[in-house]
Parts: C-alpha cells; structure tokens; sequence
C-alpha cells in the first residue's frame, strides 16, 4: 500500500508545475491562483450546465439556443483585468450557480468549524478533518466571489438580480440540508431507543 504523501505528492506536482510555467511566461502567482479558480468554475458550471441541456433535450423541451455575450471595451474593466481583479458585472445564469455554491460552502464551512470549536466536539474533527479542510480550502478558492457579492461596490460587483436568486437557493439548499440533519439524527435517536429496549 502505498503512503498518503505520495498521493498527496501525485495532486501537488501538476500544481507546481503548471505555476512554474505560469511564472516563467512571466505570469504572477496572482494570476495562476485566479487561472486555477476560473478552470475550477467553468468545470463546474459546464458539467452542470451539459447535464441540464441534455436532460432537456431527451425531454424535447429545449433546443440549443447559443447566445452571444457582450464584448464590449471597458477602460474600468481594463483595469480590473490588469490588476487581477476577477469581473462579474453581467448577470448570467454562471455567477448564480458559483455563488450559491459558494454560499453553501461558506454555510458548511461556518458549521462546521462551530461544531468543533463551540462544541468541542473532537471525534467530529478526526472523522471530518478531510471534509473540512476541502471546505475550507473551497471558501480559499471562492474569496473574489464573497468580495464580488458583499464588499465591492464598482461595476465588476455580482449583479443585484443575481443576489435575489442567490439568496433563493441557497436558502432552499440549506434548509433542505438541515431537513436532511435532523431526519439522520431522529432515525439515529430511533436507532438508539430501539437498542435499549
């Protein structure tokens, strides 16, 4: 069997080859790390999407429709560009689906991270470590959305039709996921009851 770190070795090496490349173009390590957050949220958003338009189309609802987006020259955009700073200025079905997303990762994080430390609850903290570093690791990657959502206030901001929906699914999918917690911990109390009698 073969030791954890060379697994952890195999994940590493691509990383640091590809930000070798990065910096060797004369690229910063600013914009590898934003280049490894947009390859991650287009993974994302393109298998959901694939899945979505396939769904429909064996149902025979929708036909591919491409749309055209708006490439138009923006000094402020410019700017943001070259100061690496990621753009969500137009609404589009992607930033609500990385948003919500993201929320929930941030909603998963702060639960978590309360559990164990409000709670002390360390078997949680060994049965979870790796769960929780992947979240944590998750809201990492999604910074520029939280300051996209909460904190600036220029043109590259998160639309505000995209906060209404936002706000929407995530709260569907928290509460679906706190519905799910207390129907796994009433059916474990069940469990229990039933083992003592």
């Amino acid at each position: 069997m073969l030791p954890s770190h060379t697994f952890v070795s195999l994940e590493a090496s691509p990383c640091f080859q590809s930000l070798g490349e990065f910096l060797w173009l004369d690229g910063t390590i600013q914009g590898w790390w934003n280049d490894q957050r947009i390859r991650m949220f287009r993974r994302t958003t393109s298998y959901f999407f694939g899945f979505l338009d396939t769904i429909l189309r064996i149902l025979g609802f929708v036909e591919t429709i491409f749309a055209v987006t708006a490439k138009v020259y923006d000094e402020d955009v410019s700017r943001r560009y070259k100061q690496e700073i990621m753009e969500f200025g137009s609404p589009s079905p992607m930033f609500t689906i990385l948003a919500t997303l993201a929320m929930l990762n941030l909603f998963s994080f702060a639960f978590c991270v309360e559990r164990v430390v409000v709670d002390i609850q360390i078997k949680a903290l060994e049965s979870l470590a790796l769960q929780i570093i992947l979240c944590g690791v998750l809201v990492l990657i999604n910074l520029p959305v939280y300051q996209g959502l909460f904190f600036r206030k220029d043109k590259g901001a998160m639309p505000n039709l995209c906060h209404i929906q936002i706000s929407f699914f995530s709260a569907v999918g928290l509460f679906n996921s706190l519905v799910l917690v207390y129907c796994i911990s009433k059916k474990s109390l069940y469990r229990n009851f039933i083992s003592l009698i």
